[in-house]
């Protein structure tokens, strides 16, 4: 008698969801991409383009709410090659996401240039392994920088030290 309980109760076990998990049911998985549904990978580093058709930035990161819907849009903008570009967040909700002839991509927003350089920036409470590459990256080249400049004077007043020497020593 006690196994015709046991297993009812252990079928009931790993059919019925746990308070505050997810089922763990074969229909739970998906398998195929669902049409109408995009990878987050394809919008990093995609162009974002304004009414003006501008290339205004590209999206840098994005933020999901508690639910999993994307709620704001990280677009870095200005600079070149990421070197002097700031981020700034937008409501996801004013992105407009289209298709050129081709089938691109395109991502839209109203905002001009000039009002994406004068938004505050955008600051992140979780920094990403590029995040923290990125940072890296720039004390790297500001300590190249900063030695460059030492060695160049140090090269210089070697070479004024070398004319104030008299000839023929």
């Amino acid at each position: 008698m006690r196994a015709s309980i046991a297993v009812p109760f252990a079928l009931v076990l790993l059919t019925s969801p746990v308070p505050g998990s997810a089922q763990t049911g074969k229909d739970n998985f998906v398998t195929v991409q669902p049409a109408g549904q995009w990878l987050a990978s394809q919008f990093m580093g995609q162009p974002v383009t304004n009414d003006a058709g501008e290339n205004i930035g590209s999206i840098s990161d994005l933020l999901f709410d508690k639910s999993g819907r994307i709620a704001n849009v990280v677009i870095g903008v200005g600079g070149f090659l990421g070197i002097g570009e700031k981020n700034v967040a937008l409501s996801y909700a004013v992105l407009s996401i289209t298709a050129d002839p081709d089938g691109k991509r395109v991502v839209k927003v109203a905002v001009s240039k000039e009002q994406l350089k004068a938004a505050p920036d955008f600051k992140a409470t979780e920094k990403t392994v590029y995040m923290r590459a990125k940072e890296q990256a720039t004390e790297i080249g500001h300590k190249a920088v900063d030695t460059a400049k030492e060695l160049k004077d140090k090269a210089a007043r070697k070479i004024e030290d070398m004319r104030a020497e008299p000839k023929g020593n």
